[in-house]
């Protein structure tokens, strides 16, 4: 997925519009367009300030994953979502998550 598609679903999960956005990052509207169609394309300043007032990683927004490992777009969501909990919530999926696969290794 491009950055500007991944840009674009952030800001509708989130319910932002782009005119908002464009303003919490004191760009013209019309730029963050651009972003969002391709057009053009930010600087690293502007991706890292993107990346944390959205609360992604840069290598998220970039759909960089230099570790190989692929994630589906559920996945990410789920991820998305795991880092908005509080830290007792987050441990509660935590042990949730090993509890269920305990449970499939003994299938």
């Amino acid at each position: 997925m491009a950055f500007g598609e991944r840009l674009l679903r952030l800001l509708e999960e989130r319910e932002i519009t782009q005119k908002k956005f464009a303003a919490m990052l004191n760009i013209a509207p019309t730029t963050l367009n651009g972003y969002i169609k391709s057009n053009r394309q930010p600087d690293f300043e502007l991706v890292k300030c993107i990346a944390s007032t959205l609360g992604v990683s840069t290598d998220y927004l970039l759909d960089y994953n230099g570790d190989g490992i692929n994630l589906t777009e559920k996945e990410l969501s789920a991820i998305i979502k795991l880092r908005s909990l509080d830290r007792s919530q987050q441990d509660i999926i935590y042990n949730l998550i090993d509890i269920t696969a305990t449970k499939n290794d003994g299938h």
